[in-house]
């Protein structure tokens, strides 16, 4: 791991400036061959930025060029790193980098940020959150991405991760100790700790149940009879007619998928195909469609014109997530609406404004995104489900008096799932399936 790479980590195109990359051991002596003045190169101090000429191998010149230099460990990757800004010619920047990769190679996706996880700058869940940071759609996930970058969450399980390891030594204590004259472990007080720590860990975990929201979006579907409004209300959430509006019945007979933010949070809306009974074949199976996309949504929204009847039959399993939608309003003035439901209509702001509060509070996403480590990966909440799994387990080995090997057991399977998330002993499978996610470059 210790050659040289490098890449562009600026987009390819055309543009005032374009970055690449250099890193690893004898980087400053790569580019002094190819860099006048070399001397001034070769003395600069870290975090320093210095101006000259770049030539091929030639001495011809190809660019005036400015080196930012890092020494060593105090850079992005913990290896001498400089990042070359040249001008923006895509030409003139590919024969800049083929001129590198006479001497270096090419890095490969994520490789930088590998290197910063191998010598120690960021833990494997810092090291995922760059990534997070550079794929976020809104600006709840960029917040939530930055804030694990900057270690909340990691400083958090490592302090779960500290506890589990302290009532697992006092485990291991009374079985080494078990046939001496030493006062026994106070039972009451390991309980009272694994209890603690459990407590901890499931309100991290359901925290996290809605924070991968942030990461993956919130799947939201709207619902309804034909000509009940979901179509514009779609256009209304997207702020552009992108959905067909026709007073006719049956116009979407497919669903509808598109993207927005919602106060910062990315949502994920689906415009379905009005329910009824058809005897056309393709507004059936649209309709079938949409009944899948309802068992998958995190919510649903069930729009209605005039007076509300009754959900569909095949509704009545999703209760828990659905909003009740009194649409069109502005045709209704006099309904009586029920204290649960929310009127609305495109036409005016206000009602789309209480259903987007209506959404918010359903779903329970977190607000305090800078004030508390949040999981927003799903592989971290599967292993910190694992972690909850074992101190439950270890909890009913004392409760039953099982014995301290088998406490001690669970609490080494409750530490191995957060050192997972840790990256603490990463298997190289799991590294190479984290880091091909990344961009070349990063």
């Amino acid at each position: 791991m210790n050659d040289i790479i490098c890449a562009q980590i600026t987009p390819i195109g055309s543009s005032a400036i374009a970055v690449i990359r250099i890193s690893g051991a004898g980087t400053i002596e790569l580019m002094s061959r190819f860099f006048a003045p070399s001397h001034k190169l070769l003395a600069a101090p870290a975090n320093s930025v210095i101006l000259g000429t770049l030539h091929d191998a030639e001495g011809i010149p190809l660019d005036e060029v400015l080196l930012t230099i890092f020494r060593a460990p105090k850079s992005y990757t913990g290896d001498d790193t400089i990042e070359l800004s040249c001008h923006g010619n895509p030409a003139l920047s590919n024969r800049i980098l083929s001129l590198l990769l006479t001497s270096a190679r090419m890095a490969k996706p994520g490789e930088f940020t590998l290197r910063a996880y191998l010598n120690g700058k960021l833990d494997l869940s810092q090291a995922e959150a760059v990534n997070d940071l550079i794929s976020a759609s809104t600006s709840r996930a960029e917040m939530a991405a930055l804030m694990q970058m900057k270690g909340y969450l990691s400083k958090h399980l490592q302090n779960i991760l500290d506890n589990i390891q302290d009532a697992r030594l006092r485990c291991e204590l009374a079985i080494d100790f078990a046939d001496q004259d030493l006062p026994q472990i106070d039972l009451s007080d390991l309980n009272q700790r694994i209890s603690s720590i459990l407590a901890t860990a499931n309100k991290l975990y359901e925290e996290g149940n809605q924070g991968v929201k942030l990461r993956e979006g919130v799947r939201i579907c709207l619902a309804g009879a034909p000509n009940a409004g979901k179509s514009s209300l779609f256009n209304a959430f997207l702020k552009q007619n992108r959905a067909i509006v026709t007073p006719h019945p049956g116009t979407t007979r497919d669903y509808l998928e598109e993207s927005f933010s919602l106060s910062g949070y990315p949502i994920v809306l689906f415009d379905t195909a009005g329910l009824r009974n058809s005897n056309d074949e393709i507004e059936k199976e649209g309709i079938s469609r949409a009944y899948t996309l309802f068992e998958q949504a995190d919510l649903i929204l069930f729009l209605y014109e005039d007076e509300f009847q009754h959900l569909p039959q095949e509704l009545q399993n999703y209760t828990e997530k659905i909003i009740l939608v009194a649409a069109k309003s502005d045709l209704y003035p006099k309904r009586q609406i029920p204290q649960d439901h929310v009127a609305i209509s495109v036409l005016s702001y206000p009602g789309i404004a209480a259903l987007a509060d209506a959404i918010l509070n359903r779903l329970h996403l977190p607000s305090q995104i800078l004030k508390q480590p949040l999981i927003t990966n799903a592989r971290h909440l599967a292993a910190l489900s694992r972690c909850i799994k074992s101190l439950k387990a270890a909890q009913t080995a004392l409760q039953q008096e099982a014995g301290f090997e088998f406490i001690a057991f669970e609490l080494i399977t409750a530490s191995s799932a957060l050192e997972e998330i840790l990256g603490v002993v990463p298997t190289e499978d799991l590294l190479n399936k984290i880091f091909s996610n990344f961009c070349i470059g990063k």
